[in-house]
Parts: C-alpha cells; structure tokens; sequence
C-alpha cells in the first residue's frame, strides 16, 4: 500500500501554500457557483477529516461534479471559501492546489503507449518537472496491479485496470487529498468491486478521499461518511 506519512506543517515553496495537519483536510464555507443566471452550487458548508473518505451523492445535477472541480480550483467558484490543511485555496498558486488536491474523473482517459509512459505524463509539465518521481511500480501495487502492468500497452486495458491506472497516475504527484468523480459508474459489476477495493485500501493507508458517486449503496460502504446533495445544497450530512 501507499502510505501518507504527514507532517504537522508543509509548505511548498513560492506558493504560499501551507498546510498545517492539525486542521481538517478539507474545510468548505458558503461554497457558491454560479453559471449565468443558474446557481449551481448555493451556501456549500462541510468539511473532511485527514484520513477520512467522504462519499458525496445526490441526483443527476445536483452539482456533485462541480463541487469536485472547485475543490481544486478547476472551476473557480463564485463565493465561499476553501481550505486545504488550514490555507484558503484561493491565495494560492491553482497549479499546487490540482497538484496536492488531485482529481480522476469517471471516464478513464489514457494515452498512447505503455502504463509507465502514462504514469510519467504529469511529470512532463513544467510545473511538475521538480517533484520527485515515484517508483511506478510501487504505485501500481498501491491500485492492485502488479509491475508487469509497466510495460503494457495502456490502450489495451480492461475498463477496470484503466481506471486503476488513472488512479495510480494522480497518486504519483502524492497528493494529500483525491477527488474520484463516479469512478466506477463506467464499469462492469466485477471490475467496479475491484475498483472500490482499492479505494478502501487508500484510505486504510492514510490517503484523505472524496469520493462522488450516484449509488447510496456504494457511497455508504466507502465513505466514513455520507454527504448528500440535492439542487446544489447539502442536504445532510451523516
């Protein structure tokens, strides 16, 4: 498994960003999204744990994938505020904030060539090009496959491995916190229990996960707790 061993204090240097590990990992206030004149997300108020999973569900349009996408900063939201570890998102640099609050949507998207060339991508970018590469066969082992999967063609996965493996891509930037958005809702039943295996062993190694999922069955066996939506309100919390 992938274990966090956390600090009480990190930061990163030239961005501000500084967490202190005594505070949740996550805090959310009066999140608000507006698009046009629809409000997609109004008075967003929670907060998760480090270590914790938070399973968030809801009907289709209750604004559970945008939530994520604010979470780090991939939509901005128009009010409310985000802390991560103590420090408000919105002072700090949103290439550090994708980087250490990580997000696998619920389509596995893979490119040409192998798994490792896939679990290398992030490391392309200029921004990453300083943080230490994991061993990827580590964190292969860490999702369920073995190191054999290095050398595969990555377009020749099952669904299942797929997903896993975008799993394993956003684990080499060692974030502190993975955002899963339905990320067994493209999947067969076989290949999403694998799937949810993983994100229990995850979260028994320490990693802080908020998982979106349109299945309440789903949601209450991984989740510590269980946050439902419904029109772009939290409904409750338990």
């Amino acid at each position: 498994m992938l274990l966090r061993s956390f600090p009480m204090t990190f930061a990163s240097a030239g961005t501000g960003l500084v967490h202190d590990h005594r505070c949740p990992a996550l805090r959310v206030r009066n999140l608000s999204r507006v698009f046009g004149e629809r409000s997609v997300l109004v008075g967003v108020s929670f907060s998760v744990e480090a270590g914790e999973t938070l399973a968030v569900t809801g009907p289709s349009g209750s604004g559970k994938s945008v939530l994520l996408k604010c979470l780090n900063r991939l939509i901005e939201p128009s009010g409310g505020t985000i802390e991560v570890f103590g420090t408000d998102s919105m002072h700090c640099d949103p290439v550090e904030i994708r980087r250490r609050v990580c997000l696998v949507g619920q389509v596995p998207v893979l490119f040409p060539g192998t798994v490792e060339e896939n679990l290398a991508y992030p490391f392309s970018f200029q921004a990453n090009r300083h943080c230490p590469r994991p061993d990827f066969g580590g964190v292969l082992e860490a999702v369920g496959l073995g190191r054999t999967y290095l050398a595969k063609d990555a377009q020749t996965l099952s669904g299942g491995e797929a997903q896993r493996v975008c799993i394993a891509r956003a684990l080499c930037l060692d974030p502190e916190v993975l955002l899963l958005d339905e990320p067994t809702s493209a999947l067969d039943r076989a290949s999403a229990g694998v799937v949810e295996e993983t994100i229990r062993r995850l979260n028994a190694g320490g990693r802080t996960i908020v998982v979106v999922t349109h299945d309440l069955r789903q949601a209450e066996t991984l989740g510590r707790r269980v946050m439902r939506m419904r029109d772009g309100r939290v409904e409750d919390i338990v």
